[in-house]
């Protein structure tokens, strides 16, 4: 026997599996057609599976308790460390902003090192992504078995994905040489600390122990064990039998290049 998620992970694998068949069958074809003189006047044919629909029967063999789900309590936590870095990111352009205002100091620190100022949406975007990279890759080592949520941790390491984001838009003249980007470096960190250890930033942080907490412990969960066989189901009476329909799209990725900074690309998978 095996469990619902299986079966129905297999079904889409093995679509994505056929589609993958189907194109190397493509390029296979595609060199006779390349190298005949009347072949090459016509396209290359190539399946193309749009959508596809299966109605999955099955029993239900037994309800099987677990309680632990990694899946699922992933899952959870990123959903709240994405919530709670919008916060954290909204929370420091906004203590940057007042400081900006307030100290002469920090405003010339800031311009003299940074391209882009509090109210620039991709110096936003950017933080997002260094700082939510930071959470999913740490989170590990900041929350323990219990769901306790290491604070003193997270705002002593949180400095270094906040200055990486503002690294990306460093002057170039800070970037030359490796001594001029280690005192940019230096110059930003020193900006970046002081926000960390005020109060606002300490409050987003503190604001994830309850949350994490809920999650590690409420983290049950229950299995679908399942007969799909056909001789199996033949032998049940039809009130015994459960039914799922599938419907699955099979969208087309291709890889592009994709610009990250003034000087960086990289490749990432987009739909067709």
């Amino acid at each position: 026997m095996a469990d619902l998620q299986q079966i129905v992970g297999a079904i889409l694998r093995d679509l994505a599996k056929a589609r993958f068949g189907a194109d190397l069958y493509s390029r296979s074809i595609s060199r006779y057609y390349e190298n005949d003189y009347l072949l090459r006047k016509f396209p290359v044919p190539r399946a193309d599976v749009d959508e596809v629909e299966i109605d999955l029967k099955f029993s239900i063999a037994e309800v099987l308790g677990s309680e632990v789900n990694n899946e699922s309590q992933e899952a959870n936590a990123a959903v709240l460390f994405e919530r709670s870095v919008e916060r954290l990111v909204a929370t420091f352009l906004d203590e940057a902003r007042a400081r900006n205002n307030s100290d002469g100091s920090f405003s010339d620190t800031w311009w003299t090192y940074l391209t882009k100022g509090f109210n620039s949406t991709v110096l936003r975007i950017e933080m997002r992504q260094k700082v939510l990279r930071y959470f999913i890759e740490s989170y590990t080592h900041v929350i323990d078995d219990d769901g306790k949520f290491d604070t003193a941790t997270v705002l002593g390491e949180l400095e270094r994905p906040f200055r990486w984001a503002l690294e990306q838009f460093a002057k170039e003249e800070h970037t030359q040489t490796e001594d001029s980007t280690v005192a940019m470096k230096r110059a930003l960190r020193d900006l970046i600390l002081p926000i960390i250890e005020d109060k606002p930033i300490k409050d987003a942080v503190a604001a994830m122990e309850g949350p994490i907490k809920t999650i590690w412990q409420g983290n049950s969960d229950a299995r679908l064990e399942i007969m799909v066989e056909g001789g199996q189901l033949a032998q049940l009476s039809e009130a015994a039998i459960s039914s799922v329909k599938i419907k699955a799209v099979v969208r087309n990725m291709v890889w592009t290049e994709v610009k990250v900074g003034d000087r960086t690309t990289r490749h990432a998978l987009t739909s067709e």
